[in-house]
């Protein structure tokens, strides 16, 4: 959820909480019970919603994650046998674009990361044909760039793993509307009160506030 989101569900659970208090005061209207009813199960599919929101957010980012530094890793060993080619050539320009650690790469932002990897991997691929004896080959460089390919896939396009994060963001701007459409109606029903029972219809006004952070 975002912020905006976190503060209406912490008006929602206000001004449940201030109707519970005050039951006594408008239980004889059965049409509030019914839409406080309503009330409490959106409050119970939001917070449901936003965790099933949270998980899928943190699978995405964990998936990126383990694969920049299975990524990391591999560079890394690539970088080594190359800094090696490159001394025994006395490249120095070569030693000192291919002299990368595995925390070289990992550290990156994600930006960082994709710029560095493109980089040192066309490098590499211009002495590609020198570094069998060193054993690099071709094959292993393709694998690394097929797995890159994936790593920057999953950061610009969505796919089936982010289908559940996005439907929990549209059920959860579902569930808000429909708790405003709740507590507009209950308004004017409580409007009653505003002569009646100053005290609870001021207690439940204030509680249905949303107080932006």
């Amino acid at each position: 959820m975002n912020k905006e989101q976190i503060s209406r569900l912490e008006m929602l659970e206000a001004t449940s909480s201030e109707m519970e208090k005050n039951r006594t005061v408008w239980d004889f209207i059965p049409i509030v019970g019914k839409y406080k009813n309503e009330l409490d199960g959106n409050i119970l599919s939001i917070k449901g919603q936003a965790e099933q929101q949270q998980a899928a957010q943190v699978f995405i980012s964990k998936s990126l994650t383990d694969q920049k530094r299975s990524i990391a890793e591999k560079m890394a060993i690539i970088d080594d046998s190359v800094e090696v080619f490159a001394e025994d050539k006395g490249d120095t320009e070569l030693m000192v674009k291919t002299t990368n650690t595995k925390s070289d790469y990992y550290k990156l932002s994600h930006e960082e990361f994709e710029v560095k990897v493109t980089n040192v991997i066309g490098v590499v691929e211009s002495v590609l044909p020198e570094l069998a004896d060193y054993g690099i080959t071709v094959t292993e460089v393709e694998l690394v760039k097929e797995e890159f390919n994936d790593f920057q896939e999953k950061r610009g396009k969505p796919r089936a793993y982010r289908i559940s994060s996005r439907v929990a963001t549209q059920q959860l701007k579902d569930l808000f509307e429909e708790s405003a459409v709740l507590l507009g109606k209950m308004d004017k029903i409580l409007n009653r009160f505003k002569l009646t029972n100053p005290p609870f219809y001021n207690g439940y006004v204030a509680a249905r506030k949303v107080i932006n952070k």
